[in-house]
């Protein structure tokens, strides 16, 4: 009955990257420390130091969090007295998110503990297939969403400061 090959888990790069991801939040839990943090908070967190005040959606395309879950993130961490919601101006159903002063210090608490959590990931590669690495998985984030990644940043950022400039437009016309 059966010529068809059989499947290799230990060869699957789908189980291959979940147990790196394994990996990678032991490593984040460890260097954190006694931060309570996720590593998806820290997405959150990093995305707002970078450009504060994001709505929701923007977060998600920042982060590559889901929808559902960003909101119930964003959520937990208002309640924790991370984060700050407010109407997002111009959009009176989308909530701009901030940093708190709170949500400032965690994070750079943490940031610390992610860089050397990055750091344990690499290190476990030789230092010339590193950079590849790196390389590989932008390009695997970017085929889930071309907007994401280093480049992708690029875009987002510049999408964010036309919608800034249509907005003064519009408050000028007023």
């Amino acid at each position: 009955m059966g010529d068809k090959a059989e499947f290799d888990l230990a060869a699957s790069p789908g189980q291959l990257l979940h147990r790196a991801q394994q990996f990678a939040s032991e490593r984040f839990s460890a260097a954190t420390g006694g931060v309570e943090i996720t590593q998806r908070q820290f997405a959150v967190l990093s995305a707002l130091k970078e450009a504060d005040g994001q709505t929701q959606t923007q977060l998600v395309q920042r982060t590559g969090i889901d929808r559902s879950t960003l909101a119930e993130l964003v959520s937990r961490m208002a309640t924790r007295g991370l984060l700050a919601r407010e109407k997002a101006p111009g959009d009176a159903r989308a909530n701009a998110v901030k940093l708190t002063d709170e949500g400032r210090a965690l994070h750079q608490t943490a940031v610390d503990g992610a860089k050397a959590a990055d750091e344990a990931i690499l290190s476990v590669l030789a230092k010339n297939k590193r950079s590849n690495f790196v390389d590989a998985l932008v390009r695997i984030s970017r085929a889930l969403d071309p907007d994401a990644g280093p480049k992708g940043k690029d875009k987002a950022a510049k999408k964010d400061a036309k919608d800034k400039d249509k907005k003064k437009k519009k408050k000028k016309k007023k």
